[in-house]
Formats: C-alpha cells, structure tokens, sequence
C-alpha cells in the first residue's frame, strides 16, 4: 500500500525580524507536539479503511487469523485508542469487525500491526524508556523523556515499564574463554521482618567469548557465589569450560565458580592496591607501604613476548618458565620479610594469591592464548553499575537492583544482543518506507 501524503502548514513571521533560534524551536516544537503524531495517525487512518475493505470484499493478500471454518465479516462499530510514542500520543479510531457465523469480534488494525489487545505504548518508546533510566534516576528520566518526546512519562510508570520489560534476559553463549566476577555494594531498602538491613550487594558475572567479544552472563542480588556458580553452571550445559576464571581475590567467588573454570587468575591490579591495606592493618608506616608496593608489582610484571605467536617457541618458553619461578621464589622472600617484621597479614595475603598469579602465563605455555592478568574488563562495567545503583539511587529492592544491573551489563557489554534484542522485538525487517519528497509553497 502507498500513500502520497500533502503537508500543510500555516506560518507567520513578524516584519520587523525574528531569531532564527525562534524559528527553529517553534517548528521542532509544533512537529513534537501534532506533525509526527498527526502523519502517524493519517497513515494509520488510510490503512485502517483499506483492510477494513479487502476483509469485507475478500481481496488482498492479508487476512485476520481464522475464528472459524468459514469466516465472513461485517462492520462492527468504532473503538477509541491511544498509544503513547516517541513522537507523541496517537489517537486512533479503528473500526472493529464481527464474523457472521460465530459472532468473533476482530480489530484488523491492531492484529495487521501485531500490537497486544491492551498495548497502550511502542516498543521503541520503551526502548528509549530502558536507556534513559540505565543512565539516571527514574524522576530525572521522566524529565528528559517529558523534553525529548513530548510524551511525558511518569516516574512511576517508568518504574513498572522496567520491573515488567524482558530486555534483561542473556543467553549463554556458544563456548566461553575467560569468565571474570565481581561485586559491588548498594543501599538496600532495608526489611525488618526478613532481617534485611540497608547494605545490599549486586554480584556480576562476565564472559569473553572465543572471538574476544564480551558477553554478559547475569547479575544478582542476595545470592551467594556458590548458588550463582551452581545457576550458571546449569546454564552452562553441556558446552566447554573456560580456559581462566579473573577475579580481584573476594572471598567466595573463586570457590563459588571454580567449576565454571579451568584455572584461576588473581588479578594482578587488585593484589597490589589490596596489599597496601593489608600493610595498613598491620601499622606499617605510609614510606614503607609503598615501597612494597612497588616491588610487588616488579615481581608480577612478568610479559608475554612482544612478538609470540602460536605455536609458542621454545626460547621463548623457557625464558617465561624461568621468570615465573623466579618471581614466585621472590615472592615467597616478600613473605617472609613480612612476618620477621611482625606483618603477619601481609605474609598470609601474598602466600594465599602466590600460586594463583601466573595463571595467565601457564595458559600462554600450554596453549598460546594470552590471557588477561587483570579484571580491568568488568571493572569498568562496574563502574557503571555502581554509578547508577550507589550514586544516583537508593532504597533499591534485590529484584529492582538485579533487573537494572542487567540491563546496564546487556547494554554496555553486550550490545550485539541488546540492539538484535530490540530490532526483533520492534519487527524492523525494512517493510515501511519513508521519502522526503521536499517542501513547496503555493
């Protein structure tokens, strides 16, 4: 079906000048409010009329799905609709049909369009609804959202628009190289009846794929890292392990995915940071701390070759091989400096993540995949999530900090599902053709 639509449109501009800002805001302001919403509804119109015909006249390729053996319709009456969209409310009038035979009532309009009997908005007004709130608090996007399209969206509504949408759901995927976890505290609403008090916890878990793509595998709330790792691993099915677990050292989380894993790498970035508190709690002066900083991450700057390739040469692998153990005999001395100077958590935290540092660089001799020796990849995603959870929101409930802490790692770090996500949902598939034909004054 085509339609060759006429625009008309009446001006006025003052003779003694105007700013062209004025201008500008006036016309984006009249075509937020009655253009875009005015066209959407006359195209609507036109087809409404159209299958409303071909269904009486039993011509055209489309047909409502059957209601019974020998289906045959007549005008049944009107029904007032309105569907908020990005480009402003649109009220519809469309007619409603009724089957002589058994008496089913149908709306051609709103099955050829595939919308749901009370579907009161579009899929990409609720699109634009899940990426606003990712990035600010739910009044501060029913501001934006009330500037932007013209369609003022409480926060409220916004709210259950969230806890009702789909788009959080991840799909495992094919084969996982690196699998990285972490965590991050928000303020909970607290329950006194549950025993909960206002210190909640999102934990995340991410994946690297065999083509080096991110993919998000959950978030949770109020679950331990041995129920995650138990669901993740159901998750997992039959398909292969990863090569390297990456993690910053938390308590639980190494034992809680171990057999997602084959190996296990401790972060090289945290173990240094972590070693400067742990110093602390043992009173080591600031000078000193610092110091040891410094050697600690001499000692772990152990590199691939710069022009490795597969397979791994052998010079080059007994070069690394002789720098690992090096290092670990180094790091086992750092140790017991520590305890002769009293600094006994200090030694206990470096001969607990002494064998699991190099873990990178074993994968590297076995296979030749260079792995990652930090968890800088899921920092930054936490980064995010803690942005929007602990700096712009408080009070969350686990299932609403859950919800929003995957919609943020499916967007950011996934954004190949995210955008097939919507373009499915949305039916983009290039069935609606739009042309500027330009504009013209009589």
């Amino acid at each position: 079906m085509q339609n060759v639509l006429y625009l008309e449109l009446a001006n006025s501009v003052s003779d003694k000048g105007f700013s062209l800002d004025e201008l500008v805001f006036r016309t984006r302001q009249l075509f937020e409010r009655e253009g875009m919403a005015g066209v959407i509804e006359l195209i609507l119109s036109l087809l409404d009329e159209k299958l409303a015909l071909d269904l009486y006249l039993k011509r055209g390729p489309w047909r409502p799905s059957p209601c019974c053996d020998h289906p045959r319709y007549d005008s049944h009456g009107r029904r007032e609709k309105r569907i908020r969209t990005s480009c402003g409310e649109v009220k519809l009038s469309w007619r409603r049909s009724r089957c002589r035979n058994c008496g089913a009532v149908v709306v051609p309009l709103r099955e050829f369009l595939g919308l749901a009997p009370y579907q009161s908005k579009t899929g990409e007004l609720e699109r634009m609804v899940m990426e606003v709130v990712s990035e600010q608090s739910y009044r501060r996007s029913s501001s934006v959202l009330g500037t932007v399209g013209s369609v003022p969206v409480p926060k409220s509504t916004a709210h259950r628009w969230v806890a009702d949408t789909d788009c959080d759901e991840l799909r495992w995927p094919r084969g996982l190289r690196y699998l990285l976890g972490d965590g991050s505290g928000y303020k909970r609403r607290p329950q006194a009846s549950a025993e909960l008090n206002n210190r909640g916890e999102v934990r995340v878990a991410l994946g690297v794929d065999r083509l080096g793509r991110t993919v998000a595998l959950g978030a949770w709330s109020g679950r331990s890292w041995e129920e995650i790792g138990a669901e993740l691993n159901q998750n997992r099915g039959r398909r292969a392990k990863a090569e390297l677990l990456v993690s910053d050292g938390e308590h639980g989380l190494a034992e809680g995915l171990s057999r997602l894993a084959n190996g296990y790498q401790r972060c090289h970035w945290h173990m240094v940071r972590d070693l400067n508190y742990t110093l602390w709690e043992d009173k080591a002066p600031k000078a000193e701390r610092e110091e040891k900083g410094r050697e600690l991450a001499g000692l772990l700057g152990v590199e691939v070759p710069a022009d490795s390739v597969e397979p791994v040469k052998d010079a080059d692998r007994q070069e690394v091989s002789d720098r690992i153990a090096e290092s670990e005999r180094r790091l086992d001395e750092l140790a017991s400096a520590f305890i002769a100077k009293g600094y006994v958590k200090a030694a206990g935290y470096v001969r607990r993540a002494k064998e699991n540092l190099f873990s990178h660089l074993r994968l590297w001799l076995k296979w030749g995949l260079v792995g990652p020796r930090t968890a800088n990849l899921i920092e930054r995603m936490m980064r995010e999530i803690g942005r929007r959870l602990k700096r712009i929101a408080y009070g969350w409930s686990e299932g609403g900090a859950e919800k929003m802490a995957r919609i943020i790692i499916k967007r950011f770090s996934t954004a190949q599902q995210w955008e097939a996500y919507w373009m499915k949902k949305l039916r983009i598939d290039g069935n609606v053709i739009m042309v500027y034909r330009g504009v013209r004054a009589k």
